[in-house]
């Protein structure tokens, strides 16, 4: 299976690269792979597999399979950036 760790989630992959080869002998579930890498479920908010959005539990995946999973995303821009918030009292 090819794993493909976006964000800080290649911290996780081995040698904390962000795509990976996993073998994998059967069809096995996402949550199993997740734990064996060391990847924490609450890291991953969205995992697709073969280019289709699939809750984390209970996906399966076999060897043939290609993988995207993405940790949650926050920011914005800086206020010494001059992008403040109207609502926060800026710009």
């Amino acid at each position: 299976m090819e794993l493909h760790l976006g964000g800080h989630l290649g911290y996780y992959g081995p040698e904390r690269r962000s795509r990976v080869h996993v073998r994998l002998d059967g069809r096995t579930s996402l949550s199993d792979v997740l734990r064996r890498l060391g990847i924490p479920e609450a890291e991953v908010a969205i995992a697709a597999v073969n280019r289709e959005i699939v809750r984390l539990e209970g996906a399966t995946v076999v060897d043939a399979d290609t993988v995207h999973l993405y940790p949650p995303v926050s920011g914005g821009a800086h206020p010494a950036a001059g992008g403040a918030h109207p609502a926060a009292g800026g710009a």
